[in-house]
């Protein structure tokens, strides 16, 4: 069983390193376009549940994903795969983050960690056994990641725009492994150096 995490393309409020969280950000024209790469990917892969954040700028990279692998089943949303929620710093610079932290009206670290760890649970509870495809945020890659390694710290893990992590449930051992993270190789080459800019995984 294999389980592929996928982050979205590029919205506009990546190119100017602003926190995103739960506002519904569309991609933009190379957002879509690294979508496509993206899809062709999975084309030769037997995807068989292909669930998405709610949020456009994922359930986006997830219909094309869908259309170009040739998935024929229905895009699962779970609103719990959304990014984490920043609150009051949506819309602002990432750098603001540090100044601001007694105002902070967004998610906490444990209630973010919750969040996903019971989705990503419930998720492998449902679906077990099928390869799938899971299109989210650079949060949820980053905290489904640490999870399944038992990290405690998941902002030492970095996940670029239209990157894939690929993880493989070993039913026998009843235990993840991690088998990519963070690929951008499926990306034209000045795509992938445009994928590092940014700094936080919104």
């Amino acid at each position: 069983m294999n389980i592929y995490l996928v982050r979205h393309g590029e919205t506009d409020w990546n190119t100017k390193l602003l926190y995103q969280g739960h506002t519904d950000i569309k991609l933009n024209k190379r957002g879509v376009n690294q979508a496509e790469f993206i899809a062709k990917e999975f084309k030769d892969k037997d995807i068989q549940v292909v669930i998405s954040s709610d949020l456009k700028r994922a359930y986006k990279t997830a219909e094309i994903i869908k259309k170009t692998c040739g998935y024929k089943g229905n895009i699962i949303k779970d609103r719990r795969l959304r990014e984490r929620s920043y609150g009051n710093l949506e819309g602002q610079l990432y750098s603001l983050y540090h100044n601001n932290r007694k105002d902070f009206t967004g998610e906490k670290d444990k209630v973010f960690f919750k969040r996903v760890n019971a989705c990503f649970k419930s998720i492998m509870k449902k679906y077990k056994g099928n390869n799938m495809a899971i299109v989210t945020h650079g949060g949820v890659v980053r905290q489904i990641v640490s999870y399944i390694l038992g990290l405690k710290d998941y902002k030492k893990i970095r996940i670029y725009n239209a990157s894939i992590s690929e993880i493989f449930y070993n039913k026998e051992k009843n235990a993840f492994f991690l088998l990519l993270l963070n690929s951008v190789s499926h990306l034209p080459k000045k795509e992938r150096n445009r994928t590092q800019y940014h700094i936080k995984g919104v």
